[in-house]
């Protein structure tokens, strides 16, 4: 809680407890929503710290969802994606009374049983824990690639090819990225590059003006008009820095100084 009952995180990062505003945020997840609904993967696009990540949360809200934060994964891999995946959709639905051989890897062996089948067969893997789940789920791959010199790029960018590829008619992927490594995969990997014309949302690349008070209303409207001057001080400050910029109460360096007789 900050001061006069303002609610601005101290250090905003993505969660669920966080509010998502803006228009231009509130569309992209009304248009990942009708994406993933009807096309086996959505791409997200947008630089670090502008929203990604909410967006993503949002439309976990209103869908089917397994949300699956890639830095938690050592390795990524595709075994290693498919397997933490899966696991996550047998925590959820492995005890309706399903009898199947990949619950009882489950049972028996835990994550590292399904890593295992997830090496042999990932197709199998993830289509045998999607069956579980019933109808259409929206899986979220976000930092699948947090870098685009990263030195297995493109081992991890093929990650996607394979996911496409598997044509599950249950599920849909959406993947959260930045736009430089999106521009290279459109680059390097045409046949990925053509499929993502039709299925990529880009978030504002700087906070419009019009849509800053709608942005920190959520959390303390008395800061629309600090937040005003500081996005005048800085037109390419992201969502989360303004934020940070916010909660340092009072922020001396936007403080307005009244002459004294």
């Amino acid at each position: 809680m900050g001061v006069n009952g303002c609610t601005i995180p101290k250090w905003p990062v993505a969660g669920e407890s966080y509010k998502l505003a803006g228009k231009s945020w509130l569309r992209a997840v009304e248009t990942l929503v009708k994406l993933t609904s009807a096309f086996p993967m959505a791409i997200l696009l947008g630089r670090a710290g502008m929203g990604k990540s909410q967006v993503a949360y949002e439309v976990c809200k209103r869908t089917n969802c397994i949300y699956v934060d890639l830095t938690e994964v050592g390795e990524r891999t595709m075994p290693n994606v498919v397997a933490i995946v899966t696991w996550r959709l047998l925590s959820r639905y492995w005890d309706k009374g399903a009898k199947n051989r990949l619950v009882e890897v489950y049972r028996k062996f835990g994550y590292e049983g399904l890593l295992s089948l997830a090496r042999g067969d990932p197709a199998w893997t993830l289509r045998s824990a999607l069956e579980l789940a019933g109808g259409r789920t929206t899986i979220v791959l976000d930092e699948l690639l947090p870098s685009a010199e990263d030195p297995k790029f493109f081992e991890v960018a093929y990650i996607l090819h394979r996911v496409r590829n598997m044509h599950l008619s249950n599920a849909s992927f959406l993947v959260t990225m930045l736009p430089e490594v999106y521009e290279k995969i459109v680059e390097r990997i045409p046949p990925l590059g053509n499929f993502f014309m039709h299925i990529t949302v880009q978030l504002p690349d700087v906070i419009p003006e019009d849509e800053v008070e709608d942005i920190v209303s959520a959390y303390c409207t008395e800061k629309v008009e600090l937040a005003r001057k500081i996005l005048a001080e800085r037109p390419d400050i992201t969502v989360r820095e303004l934020l940070m910029e916010l909660n340092n109460i009072p922020s001396r360096r936007y403080v307005e100084l009244v002459p004294v007789d």
